[in-house]
């Protein structure tokens, strides 16, 4: 029980941070003083200090941080650095994040478009309107308007930019367009040459991770680092410095992302436990993790992505050794087994908050994990070998990239089957999200692997329903003559029409901004649900 010693402490850091910034700093408080009693109550008393006094220190952070964020007058013009890379949202225009000197947290901007120049480490000069943020967070402004690059990035900032162009211009001239947009996602979390279909389909099937930069990326790299450090014979010091290494150099490849400065500070925490003891404690070492990164940034305790990400590890590390051998007993290929564990235990942790997030849930999430983990480490790994390589001359970049591209379609044919699929998506509510998986966990941990699994099956076939098809002739429909004609898409369409004759298409198509469009004299008549997905007669198949 020693590796949850600081749980108690990381929750109450959690908690006090993300009351203070919802509630006000008084419920921050409340909440720091009942932690505290309840374990005077225990009688606990060295975990009621550690749990008032870090307490104590994130609700002092935070208040800081929202004194000096509310304080700061953002009329006029706004100058600043771009804090990651801007982000198209659903309406069809783009989130720009912007860093101002002496604010503690990044500025949200909505712009219809980014100039050449605005990227992530640039500096800007923001005008537009300012307005309350509807979005929870230290700083309560968010601006309307344009952006306008003033300077190029510095230090790694720069650095990783030219990572960037360098990496995707070889993908484009190496690549098929069928795995250009997944590869560089994968290795250094850019999207740029995704359209919005594809990051759609991703988002579907649960595989959208492997286009973001996580801990998922830090662990491959360094445990790679370690494999080969241990190959040439080095000891634990020297693995965890090889380890460190990767790391870091990893980090100034991909960039000055927060989420990357996120896992990176995670991934060296469990360095520091590893060096530190010579058995891993992974739970201690997540929650040192919560606290360090809690305290730095108080934002974080309010970030879904930040959530999910915790969820994910303490699911992995506290369900998959107890999933791994109830499955075991099924006499599945050990690596299907350890595969399926680790995605039904990330699936478990992350689900309900997936469900409060986005009121929706991914049926197909498990299976697609799965049979997308074989390929995911040699494509993060010889991807950045082929990115690297991609800084020299010689096009050695060619010969990684090679390995990589059939990996990588694989990926993408598994999003692109899996997101097709009726049901890939459901509309689902937190609770019943934490039944359902309550009860799969709870049978399979019961020695009934098989049984519960034939019935999961079962009921999502049966059960599930898709909800009604939308009336077509209610929606604001873009009409060609051919796909040539489609773009430019109008503002405000939600349907585009191709009236072109042919043979009819195996899959379902949309524009780059992820609006449907239909062949009716190709495919018929195809079915449209109220979340965009589309279903094709079947004949078209």
């Amino acid at each position: 029980m020693g590796e949850l010693r600081l749980v108690p402490a990381a929750l109450a850091v959690w908690a006090a941070a993300a009351c203070a910034i919802v509630f006000g700093v008084r419920a921050a408080v409340v909440v720091v003083l009942l932690c505290a009693g309840i374990a005077a109550v225990w009688r606990a008393w060295g975990q009621m200090l550690m749990v008032a006094g870090l307490g104590a220190a994130s609700t002092i952070m935070a208040w800081l941080r929202l004194r000096t964020a509310h304080r700061w007058d953002p009329a006029g013009e706004i100058a600043g650095t771009v804090a990651g890379a801007p982000k198209q949202i659903a309406s069809g225009g783009y989130l720009v994040r912007v860093q101002v000197a002496g604010v503690p947290s990044p500025t949200p901007v909505f712009t219809d478009e980014v100039p050449d120049g605005v990227v992530a480490g640039a500096s800007v000069v923001v005008r537009g309107s300012v307005s309350e943020s509807g979005a929870a967070g230290v700083n309560p402004y968010a601006v309307n308007g344009t952006v306008q690059a003033t300077g190029p990035p510095e230090g790694f900032a720069r650095l990783a930019l030219h990572v960037r162009e360098t990496f995707a211009a070889a993908v484009e001239r190496t690549v098929g367009d069928h795995a250009q947009g997944l590869i560089p996602g994968m290795v250094l979390g850019d999207t740029s040459l995704q359209s919005a279909g594809e990051q759609q389909a991703y988002v579907d099937t649960g595989l959208s991770h492997l286009s973001a930069v996580s801990g998922a990326n830090i662990a491959i790299v360094t445990a790679f680092a370690a494999v080969l450090a241990a190959a040439v014979g080095l000891g634990l010091r020297g693995r965890v410095v090889a380890s460190t290494s990767a790391l870091l150099l990893y980090a100034a490849l991909v960039g000055p992302d927060p989420s990357v400065l996120r896992a990176s500070v995670t991934g060296l925490v469990g360095l520091t436990a590893v060096l530190a003891s010579r058995q891993s404690e992974p739970v201690h070492a997540l929650c040192l993790a919560v606290i360090a990164l809690v305290l730095i940034d108080s934002d974080l305790a309010v970030h879904y992505g930040f959530a999910l990400s915790v969820a994910a590890t303490a699911g992995i590390v506290a369900l998959f050794p107890l999933l791994y051998r109830a499955l075991a007993k099924t006499g599945w290929p050990d690596i299907l087994v350890r595969a399926l564990a680790v995605a039904v235990a990330a699936d478990v942790a992350t689900m309900p908050i997936v469900a409060l997030m986005a009121g929706r849930v991914s049926l197909v999430s498990v299976v697609a994990n799965v049979l997308v983990a074989p390929v995911t480490g040699p494509v993060t790994v010889l991807g950045l070998a082929a990115a690297v390589c991609s800084l020299a001359p010689g096009g050695m970049e060619a010969v990684p990239l090679f390995i990589v591209e059939p990996l990588a379609r694989w990926v993408r044919f598994v999003a692109d089957v899996g997101a097709g699929l009726p049901v890939a998506t459901i509309n689902a509510a937190p609770l019943y999200v934490l039944v359902v998986y309550g009860w799969f966990l709870a049978g399979v941990l019961c020695g009934r692997p098989r049984m519960t699994l034939a019935v999961a099956v079962v009921c999502g076939v049966v059960v599930v329903k898709q909800p009604p098809p939308v009336e077509q002739d209610h929606l604001r429909a873009h009409v060609v003559a051919t796909k040539d004609d489609v773009e430019p898409v109008p503002p405000g369409t939600q349907l585009v029409v191709v009236l072109e004759h042919g043979r009819p298409h195996t899959r379902p198509v949309v524009t780059d901004q992820g609006i449907p469009v239909i062949f009716p004299n190709r495919d018929g008549v195809a079915t449209i649900y109220p979340d965009g997905t589309q279903v094709l007669p079947r004949r078209a198949f």
